[in-house]
């Protein structure tokens, strides 16, 4: 089945206004902080789907942008559920394996480097407490896992590629009815880390059959699934090539072309924003009420949290000047504070607005802090060791 020009055009102005209406709600101030992660895996999609439309209309430019913000989304959707790990249920959570696994997938469209690097540096972090929480519950759970880990590192050529790999394929005889993509997946990484063009090839037609669906959506038609594929064998100078207008040319060339389509939109999605500045924060109060600001990270727990992983945010490192600045005005439009904001406002004026950090760690055991975090702007900690074992 193919689609016209008209049905891929009438498509992606549906898709445009998808995430045009997504961006209207947090600006407004109508997304949900507590459901955040949702919001932001449902823009991924949605600017992953209109990079789709516009690279079968022939806007390569275009369409790697929204496949590089597709990746950004999900990837802040990853760290958006990491530090709600107190209040995110765990099938929030159990899924991040795949979230990293479709951010990658669309960072290797995009040709994006630092993308990529930001998307393998994420799915290689995985700690192996996941397995240790998700594994008798979920049987696929470690076939996804591993397969993130995997696709990054072969995607940056990591020294424990075949590892990862090694994993992959346990947590794939693990399946009791392994998919066709299960059963193909590892296979295809070991023969590019191999250099083996015709078993990668092989692999590789079994991959695109088991994609190649019927859709009814001019948005799903394109396979860009399998044009990261292509591109993580491309990385390593294996010459693969599916012969299918699911898979343009678009997003396999490695320079724009000189007639490049440029699609005409209102508006600038370059500069699309549909994410807080500051990450998670909340305001409240002291025993004496003092206002209070709390800013939250996450952390494994494998060792002391130092200065060093108090994280960097958009409007800055985390109780930063910049970053309560940036948070006090984003809690304007929050509408349970009442009078808090004001008054969190003028203790921020006149100096006496506490800072405190919240760790949310997975461990219940192991160290506590380092005593360099007495270099930064923080009045009181509060470490909830366990935090992501909450129902």
């Amino acid at each position: 089945m193919s689609y016209t020009e008209a049905e891929l055009t009438a498509a992606f102005e549906s898709r445009l206004e998808d995430v045009q209406r997504k961006e209207r709600l947090w600006t407004g101030g109508k997304a949900p902080q507590d459901g955040v992660q949702g919001f932001l895996r449902n823009t991924a999609t949605s600017v992953q789907r209109l990079a789709c439309c516009a690279a079968l209309l022939g806007a390569t430019h275009q369409s790697r942008t929204w496949f590089g913000q597709a990746a950004r989304y999900y990837l802040e959707s990853i760290e958006a559920a990491r530090v709600r790990r107190d209040i995110c249920a765990r099938g929030v959570w159990e899924s991040e394996p795949r979230r990293a696994t479709q951010a990658l997938t669309c960072a290797l469209v995009s040709h994006d480097e630092e993308r990529v690097a930001d998307a393998a540096s994420v799915a290689l972090g995985m700690d192996e407490y996941y397995l240790d929480v998700f594994t008798d519950k979920y049987t696929d759970f470690p076939a996804s896992y591993y397969n993130a880990m995997a696709r990054a590192a072969v995607a940056v050529d990591d020294p424990c590629t075949a590892e990862r790999i090694d994993g992959l394929r346990g947590g794939v005889d693990r399946l009791t009815d392994p998919s066709e993509y299960w059963a193909a997946i590892p296979e295809f990484y070991w023969a590019i880390i191999d250099a083996d063009e015709p078993t990668a090839e092989q692999h590789l037609n079994e991959l695109f059959e088991y994609y190649d669906d019927d859709p009814t959506d001019p948005a799903r038609y394109m396979l860009h699934q399998v044009a990261a594929l292509l591109r993580l064998a491309h990385r390593h100078d294996l010459n693969l090539t599916v012969d299918s207008p699911r898979v343009p040319e678009t997003l396999l060339q490695e320079s724009i072309p000189d007639d490049d389509v440029r699609l005409d939109i209102d508006g600038d999605l370059t500069d699309l924003r549909v994410t807080s500045r500051t990450g998670r924060f909340e305001l409240e109060r002291d025993e004496d009420g003092t206002p209070v600001i709390a800013g939250y990270m996450y952390h494994v727990g494998d060792a002391e949290v130092q200065a060093a992983d108090v994280p960097e945010r958009e409007a800055g490192r985390l109780l930063s000047e910049e970053w309560v600045e940036a948070a006090l005005n984003e809690a304007e439009w929050r509408d349970h504070y009442d009078d808090l904001v004001a008054a969190a406002n003028e203790a921020f004026a006149d100096g006496t607005l506490l800072r405190k950090l919240v760790v949310l760690q997975d461990r219940v055991d192991g160290p506590t802090f380092d005593e360099s975090l007495a270099e930064l702007p923080i009045d009181k900690i509060d470490l909830r060791k366990g935090a992501g074992r909450r129902n």
